[in-house]
């Protein structure tokens, strides 16, 4: 059997960065405070305020990915998915592509 199409197979990985601040936002990351102490527009996805990625969350990605030998794309970019689900009140997901 012929066949012209090739097998790519990804991988996706789920981690949590030591990092000072969250991932889209300049809050902080403060493990034990009260819940909602540390948010901002972003956090609320109030209308109006994009999400910037922490700088330093993509250096860690790229180290990790350089250390596993991976093929690092020169652009990433970072998608918003809207969508409902009743545990997800901002109705959107960010996807990296």
């Amino acid at each position: 059997m012929s066949t012209e199409y090739e097998a790519v197979i990804g991988l996706e990985i789920h981690v949590q960065l030591s990092t000072r601040t969250k991932m889209f936002c300049g809050c902080e990351l403060s493990f034990g405070d009260e819940p909602n102490v540390h948010t901002c527009p972003v956090c609320l996805a109030l209308p109006g305020v994009l999400p910037v990625p922490n700088e330093k969350a993509v250096q860690y990605a790229l180290q990790i990915g350089a250390a596993l030998g991976c093929e690092l794309s020169p652009v990433s970019t970072f998608d918003r998915k809207n969508y409902f689900y009743p545990d997800n009140p901002k109705a959107y997901q960010i996807t990296q592509a």
